[in-house]
């Protein structure tokens, strides 16, 4: 399927919003980023801290926060066996079937907090049962996104569209952030949540028009290519790509369970109210703002290992000052959380923004649609088992309080020592990426 927008294909320049934002790349490109700022509206909320806290007002425990954290990784996984499929549509269609129909289900869950006629037993199952299909037509139609980009954006300019992108997408977060604490703020009632749920469907609405605009990458040759089919084993043994993923599966230990269990910390023994986490929340989007656009050009001009190497190491900084402030060192100050929840920002996105540019720069051309697949279903493999993993080891651990010299160890203090030593051992693990340079000769692989 082509539309008017395809036209837009290869046009150079737009300056952007107001003329604020110029980009080497066309109108119709452009809109992806706009798609993309409604949609971090509609994700934030759905896949957040705001869900993260209804589960936890109906009653909740650790292991079923990690379940709710593990379902969009895990049905990301389903990108393996729709990526066979994409050949048959324009990646345009395919995207825009499956994010509209999983609108149907944040509509639902946004109904969830006011059946209160019904137990919290029966409404947490029934929030448990809509975000578990909204993440499996999610992670189905998410298998069009990377080779449509790669499609529309030549190689040389893709750092700098990451950095844009990723700044629209912060900028969404950070404004749904900022308006659920407002609406959060006060006595906490059902249909509080529903109303910070609603703005969640109005987010995916929008974000569906801004994809129609956007110019599709179906062109005969190209997809015949992209859809090729390519045994597992064939996929690995290109060492650039295989090396990738063996990062990346480290790492998602790290980031599992990132959305979920420092909110619930925050929330059960901070005791910080639903209002202020989200207002904290809205730093972490914030930070990158300042600095994505800068790191787009840096990452194309200097490649992507420095800076994910960079980025580790002040990741790893701000959770071992999670460990200090959850282990009794640090008092749990909301200038503490705040200045954390800032630099975290800045690390989390320029680890982001570098993978995904080294990733795009491994993959070939032939079989693409299959590399990006196999990529995110192990990558999503291991953001799917930690959360739950997590979880289960939180209950376990329950009330504990040992003092350990200065050390109070409790189960959040363990959580957040775990993961700063996993994030310490990915920094060593950045040895085996290889440069996109270094892998051209082998990448008939």
């Amino acid at each position: 399927m082509t539309g008017p927008a395809d036209e837009n294909v290869g046009k150079p320049g737009y300056r952007g919003l107001l003329g604020l934002m110029p980009v080497p790349y066309s109108r119709g490109i452009f809109n992806f980023h706009w798609f993309n700022f409604f949609n971090a509206i509609c994700f934030q909320i759905i896949l957040g801290a705001p869900i993260v806290l209804l589960a936890k007002e109906l009653g909740a425990n650790s292991i079923t926060l990690g379940i709710i954290e593990s379902f969009t990784p895990l049905m990301t996984m389903l990108q393996l066996p729709a990526a066979r499929y994409l050949g048959k549509y324009s990646y345009r269609s395919f995207a825009l079937m499956g994010w509209g129909l999983r609108s149907i289900f944040i509509t639902t869950s946004a109904i969830v907090p006011l059946l209160s006629f019904w137990s919290k037993e029966v409404r947490l199952g029934l929030l448990l049962g809509s975000l578990f299909l909204f993440n499996v037509i999610r992670g189905i139609s998410s298998a069009a996104f990377l080779p449509w980009i790669t499609g529309v954006v030549p190689g040389a300019m893709r750092g700098r569209y990451i950095g844009v992108d990723h700044t629209f997408v912060y900028g969404g977060s950070l404004l749904t952030m900022l308006l659920s604490s407002l609406l959060m703020k006060g006595e906490i009632e059902p249909w509080r949540y529903s109303l910070v749920l609603c703005i969640s469907v109005t987010g995916a609405v929008v974000s569906l028009l801004f994809l129609r605009l956007t110019p599709d990458a179906r062109h005969s040759e190209a997809t015949a290519a992209s859809s090729d089919h390519i045994s597992i084993l064939q996929m690995l043994s290109l060492a650039p790509f295989r090396n990738l993923i063996l990062f990346s599966l480290l790492y998602a230990t790290v980031t599992g369970g990132l959305s979920v269990f420092p909110v619930e910390y925050l929330r059960m023994q901070a005791q910080f109210s639903p209002s202020t986490i989200f207002a904290l929340s809205a730093a972490t989007f914030f930070a990158p703002l300042l600095i994505l656009q800068w790191l787009g050009r840096i990452v194309d001009l200097a490649g992507s290992i420095a800076v994910m190497r960079a980025s580790i190491v002040l990741f790893t900084t701000v959770l071992a000052v999670w460990f200090a402030m959850s282990a009794g060192l640090i008092r749990p100050d909301w200038r503490v959380v705040l200045l954390l929840n800032f630099t975290r920002g800045m690390g989390v996105a320029g680890l982001n923004l570098a993978s995904l540019h080294l990733g795009m720069s491994v993959v070939p051309e032939s079989g693409k649609n299959h590399f990006f697949a196999l990529s995110t279903v192990i990558g999503s493999f291991g953001m799917a088992i930690v959360p739950i993993v997590w979880g289960a080891i939180l209950d376990l651990l329950g009330g504990m309080d040992l003092l350990v010299g200065p050390f109070h160890i409790r189960r959040h203090s363990v959580y957040f020592l775990g993961i700063c030593l996993l994030s310490l051992a990915a920094l060593f693990m950045t040895r085996i990426l290889i440069r996109p340079s270094h892998a051209r000769p082998s990448q008939s692989a």
